[in-house]
């Protein structure tokens, strides 16, 4: 999967890479989340984890396969001397032959026709040799739960990868739709300020006129002060979202990022008649599927305690070449043995593990029906959600309709000198306050799709 991830963006992210080193990147939201595939460096530790998994099943299946050791030492005896004799110059030691049978005397006999009647010295010479080693496991129930262990932890790692990849992808779309969200309050106080700098300038001619009172313009000025603080505020706002997405996205700081989609455009684009559609199957879901291998883990852990109760069977074959070697050396070239290690009695401690491992199972199992409980809660809750803020979305998109058409009226009203500027500065604090419930209702209707289309691996 990471392979076809590389091999996809590849294709895709040529010419964003290219606008990256003029210092300029432009994005639309699939393309964010695709370059943040590619450069989070969260995102990255996480395929390293992959990576790591692989190295610990070659691990794992190692230790059953030939290990092979070699060893060279050398030892000084500084010219050490060993005296084998039958007590130096006595010619006969002082033995009871009365006690000794005829097997007895025959082998003392021997001993004295080899040694002689004195003694024998021998000088211990330097002595070096080179060893190989190899050594074989023939037999061991562990060995193949560890292989096994170590392919599920692999698994889990690749499930993690998915897991991390849709909360790297929530974040970035959470962040994008943030952004644009600002953009656009930005875009309607622009629109609000443009309206009140023309009204000011016609206000002012008005007063020059002797129409209206200093007052009137003094109340639109402090309205025009207002909302160029606003601006600058939601400026600082802008930036601050993009050093966020710099950041999911692994940009350097002086990069500018650009977003080719729209505020209106994902607006208009939501289906809003099927948001709600679709069957909810937990088992899906990602964290489910991810206790489930945790579940096989342990699992495996209860085999594991459960194969200590085997014998555990190696083989080892000794190479001794000899490089320097002594007068008295009784050291073979060649040695094969067979260790079989057999577990008779631990007083219960293999007992008490196994029956740890089987109780940490069923903790994992009983924790697999909570966390479903809590999806199946959670689906419920996220769709009242969802539906709560598609209603208020539809209800304040109108309220800002009304608002706008409220303030022309009152605005033109003004100009005819029907109105006061108190009835205008109401008009217009009433449509901010209606562009301001309808973007946060824009942005409640968006974070519930969010956890919706994530809670149904849509993201």
């Amino acid at each position: 999967m990471i392979k076809k991830i590389g091999i996809l963006l590849v294709f895709i992210l040529p010419g964003l890479l290219f606008a990256q080193n003029s210092g300029v990147i432009e994005l639309s939201l699939r393309e964010a989340q695709d370059y943040a595939m590619e450069n989070n460096k969260s995102l990255r530790n996480t395929y390293t984890d992959v990576q790591i998994s692989e190295q610990q099943i070659w691990e794992a299946i190692s230790q059953g396969l030939p290990q092979v050791s070699a060893t060279v030492d050398y030892t000084n005896f500084f010219n050490y001397e060993i005296e084998f004799g039958m007590g130096g110059e006595s010619t006969t030691p002082d033995i009871d032959f009365t006690v000794l049978d005829a097997g007895d005397l025959q082998i003392l006999t021997f001993l004295q026709e080899a040694m002689g009647t004195g003694s024998t010295t021998i000088t211990m010479n330097n002595s070096s040799s080179a060893k190989l080693q190899l050594t074989q496991l023939i037999f061991s129930g562990q060995y193949l739960t560890v292989i096994q262990l170590a392919k599920v932890g692999k698994i889990l790692a690749e499930k993690n990868v998915v897991k991390s990849e849709i909360d790297i992808r929530e974040s970035v779309i959470g962040t994008y739709y943030l952004s644009l969200l600002t953009e656009k309050s930005l875009e309607l106080i622009r629109a609000n300020l443009d309206n009140l700098q023309q009204t000011l300038v016609q206000t002012e001619a008005l007063l020059k006129a002797g129409m209206i009172e200093a007052t009137d313009v003094d109340k639109i000025n402090m309205s025009i002060i207002m909302l160029e603080n606003t601006e600058r505020s939601l400026l600082r706002n802008v930036e601050l979202n993009k050093n966020i997405m710099r950041f999911q996205l692994g940009l350097d700081n002086d990069v500018d990022i650009v977003l080719t989609e729209s505020f209106d455009d994902v607006m208009e684009n939501m289906d809003m008649s099927n948001l709600l559609l679709g069957e909810f199957d937990p088992s899906q879901n990602i964290n489910i599927q991810m206790m489930e291998i945790q579940e096989d883990m342990t699992q495996k852990m209860v085999d594991l305690e459960k194969w200590n109760y085997a014998p555990t069977l190696v083989g080892v074959y000794n190479y001794n070449q000899k490089l320097l070697t002594t007068d008295f050396d009784m050291n073979p070239k060649n040695l094969v043995s067979l260790s079989l290690s057999v577990p008779i009695f631990s007083s219960g401690m293999r007992k008490s593990k196994v029956e740890q491992r089987q109780l940490e199972l069923y903790k994992m199992q009983n924790n697999k029906e909570i966390v479903t409980d809590q999806l199946v809660m959670q689906e419920k809750q996220f769709k009242f959600n969802l539906t709560t803020a598609i209603e208020q979305y539809e209800s304040q998109k109108a309220n800002v309709e009304l608002a706008e058409r409220i303030y022309k009226n009152t605005e033109f009203k003004f100009r005819n000198g029907v109105l006061s500027s108190f009835d205008l500065i109401q008009a217009n604090a009433s449509l901010l306050e209606a562009q301001n419930n309808y973007i946060s209702a824009c942005m409640e209707l968006l974070q519930a799709k969010l956890q919706y289309d994530k809670l149904y691996n849509k993201i």
